[in-house]
């Protein structure tokens, strides 16, 4: 394909994207696009007509599909989903339709399927798309939404929601997200039910996680699972991010502190299986590189700005 022709198709699929997902009019589109709204609406029938679009989106933006292999290559990924971005306004909706590509792929293959599930509003925002079933899948929880005290925040619904949209059987991770002392978390992560939660997430064929920043605005800290004595420890000690929980600093490595010897939510890399990164925003890019580099997640999902810049590290 010239550069002429990849230069037609990206802007084909990036407006049919902008129309059919992002859920912008022509003429909102033919502004971004730095176009006419003629233009807009042949771009967006060409699309049709050349298959690109049914009832979803069949071909990725073509920088994107660039991004994605240039990433997978770097990074060593199994898999890889670049999405485009117009605003600010759907930058986590599209990343929402991007993880929900890469997530009805696994779900709608013939073998049954074990699926981990991590937390987060992106990941609820994916799963809200699912319209099939998966009766033969299983559901399992990797952290727990539940703090010291037994309440859980608004994200705690996130693996029982896929449960409920696949009809399929659903465990939750069996303890608090944080013991309070050492021997607390030896209680906790001795028992019967635990040990059977963590060999089903062990079984995992597919695992999809939330990558976190740490911050003020991190949700790990608004919802009270750290203090600001713990956030601001976290911080001197290098912190830039969490996965399930757990602290990393730039370069992976789990951060020495006493939160992450009382974290209780499952290890993924103790599993070999796809572990879907899903994560936006340039808030969040530092902790997205450190998850990479530390072998946290084989595959990912994210917008074109962030994979850009991932690219440049």
């Amino acid at each position: 394909m010239s550069k002429e022709d990849d230069a037609r198709l990206d802007q084909k699929v990036r407006a049919a994207w902008m129309y059919y997902i992002a859920g912008q009019n022509q003429s909102e589109i033919a502004t971004l696009l730095g176009t006419s709204r003629p233009v807009v609406q042949r771009l967006i029938a060409a699309a049709k007509e050349e298959g690109i679009v049914s009832i979803g989106l069949h071909h990725p933006v073509a920088n994107c599909l660039d991004y994605a292999q240039l990433l997978q290559e770097k990074y060593q990924l199994h898999e890889c989903n670049i999405v485009p971005v117009y605003s600010e306004d759907s930058l986590l909706d599209s990343v929402a339709f991007g993880c929900y590509q890469v997530m009805s792929r696994f779900l709608r293959a013939d073998t049954p399927k074990i699926i981990g599930i991590g937390s987060g509003f992106t990941l609820k925002k994916t799963i809200q798309r699912i319209d099939f079933n998966c009766k033969n899948a299983r559901c399992v929880a990797l952290i727990s939404a539940m703090d010291e005290n037994g309440q859980c925040n608004y994200y705690d619904d996130v693996p029982l929601l896929l449960a409920r949209k696949l009809e399929a059987k659903y465990s939750q991770w069996p303890a608090p997200r944080y013991a309070q002392t050492n021997d607390e978390h030896a209680m906790w992560c001795s028992s019967r039910l635990f040990n059977n939660v963590s060999e089903l997430a062990n079984l995992s064929d597919v695992i999809f996680v939330g990558v976190g920043p740490l911050g003020e605005q991190s949700p790990i800290y608004k919802d009270g699972f750290i203090n600001r004595a713990q956030l601001d420890e976290l911080t001197t000690l290098g912190s830039v991010g969490e996965i399930l929980g757990r602290f990393i600093d730039a370069d992976g490595n789990v951060v020495n502190s006493e939160i992450n010897q009382l974290i209780t939510s499952y290890d993924i890399r103790n599993n070999p299986c796809p572990r879907i990164g899903v994560a936006c925003g340039d808030y969040k890019r530092p902790a997205i590189l450190a998850a990479l580099k530390g072998g946290w997640v084989n595959g990912l999902v994210t917008d074109e700005h962030t994979a850009r810049w991932l690219l440049t590290r």
